[in-house]
């Protein structure tokens, strides 16, 4: 099953286009919250919105915007070239972290960014703790002292175009190292983004990945498994979520964030994109084999008929830009004098959009 709409988590002037959200739990409640969740304003694919922005709940369900923290968190890069990504929330020993990355484009340099605050809410300034290239779609966890680190690395600079999971571990962030490489393997797909939890008994993962043939926003989701966080095993062959025929989330289901529950009860919360490339976060629960949507505030969406006849368009421009050459289709924009950017494989007509606040 797949959710019928995005969360309504309105943020950015009365936007619900959010992407790459990660949840943690405190039982105890810190802020006078349960829940926190860090995501980034995604609007159309505009990484210049790509910004680290925070929201607490008391059910997971119904998320806030909490004054006294800046939004977003962390401001656009002022660089051009540069833009935020991938954020990840981690809580520990009465501290609540924010990691995030800082790419820089085209030579895709990575900085890892960390900044935390105590219950008080009031913010460290970004720290810069660990420095890569091609990284994307870091996920922490703190054991007996250790902070580990898993993340995707794009092996694009050796022309292989391949991607691989790696696991570092350090006592603090600021010393990440015995780099392993990890075995992690779904038949015909690129594993791109990724949320591991340590749960009883070892590791578990949601990794988005995308066919083989495909481009990276044909992602679909997938479930695994490890004993020692090294050996990643698949659940099952088939996606936990794919994209659905016709609804909201019908191009790309992306990075997720899930929780895991005692009674075996997993909630996931799922970025997901429609072929016009709007994004949302959509919420399922339920056990692996029966994932069902809560009650849960919903996003106002457009008409039918206005999302399937832009989903088409763009559906259309996908297909031309894989099965024909790039400069075949430049030089028919040239002749017809048709803007490159109509060309894109994405649509860039915005949803109407009448939320205006939380």
């Amino acid at each position: 099953m797949n959710a019928s709409a995005p969360l309504k988590i309105v943020a950015l002037n009365g936007c619900w286009e959010n992407a790459h959200p990660d949840v943690v739990y405190v039982p105890e409640g810190f802020g006078g919250f349960p829940y926190w969740m860090v995501f980034t304003p995604y609007p159309l694919g505009n990484d210049r919105f790509e910004n680290p922005t925070l929201r607490a709940s008391h059910d997971g369900m119904r998320w806030q915007r909490i004054p006294k923290i800046p939004e977003p968190l962390v401001p656009t890069p002022n660089r051009p070239d540069m833009h935020n990504a991938d954020p990840e929330i981690v809580f520990h020993q009465g501290r609540l972290y924010v990691i995030y990355l800082t790419i820089q484009r085209p030579s895709d340099a990575v900085n890892f960014n960390v900044m935390s605050c105590n219950g008080d809410l009031r913010w460290s300034k970004p720290r810069v703790v660990y420095q890569d290239v091609g990284a994307v779609s870091p996920t922490f966890s703190v054991e007996n002292g250790v902070w580990h680190v898993w993340f995707i690395r794009i092996n694009s600079l050796k022309g292989s175009g391949e991607c691989s999971l790696v696991h570092r571990e350090g006592s603090n962030m600021s010393k990440l190292e015995n780099e392993r490489q990890c075995s992690l393997t779904i038949p015909r797909h690129v594993p791109w983004h990724v949320d591991i939890q340590k749960v009883e008994g070892g590791y578990e993962a949601l990794v988005a990945a995308f066919p083989v043939e495909a481009e990276t926003s044909r992602t679909r989701l997938f479930h695994l498994s490890s004993r020692d966080g090294l050996t990643f095993s698949l659940s099952s062959q088939k996606p936990l979520i794919a994209p659905s025929f016709s609804g909201w989330d019908n191009r790309m289901i992306y990075r997720s964030s899930f929780l895991k529950d005692s009674d075996g009860t997993y909630r996931i919360w799922y970025t997901a994109a429609s072929w016009g490339f709007h994004l949302g976060i959509g919420l399922l629960q339920g056990s692996l084999h029966s994932l069902g949507e809560p009650d849960a505030p919903l996003a106002p969406m457009p008409s039918c008929i206005s999302r399937l006849r832009e989903d088409f368009v763009a559906r259309l421009k996908y297909e031309a830009n894989r099965h024909f050459p790039h400069s075949l289709i430049s030089l028919a924009g040239k002749r017809h004098r048709i803007n490159p950017r109509i060309l894109q494989v994405s649509s860039r007509m915005p949803y109407q959009n009448s939320m205006k606040s939380d």
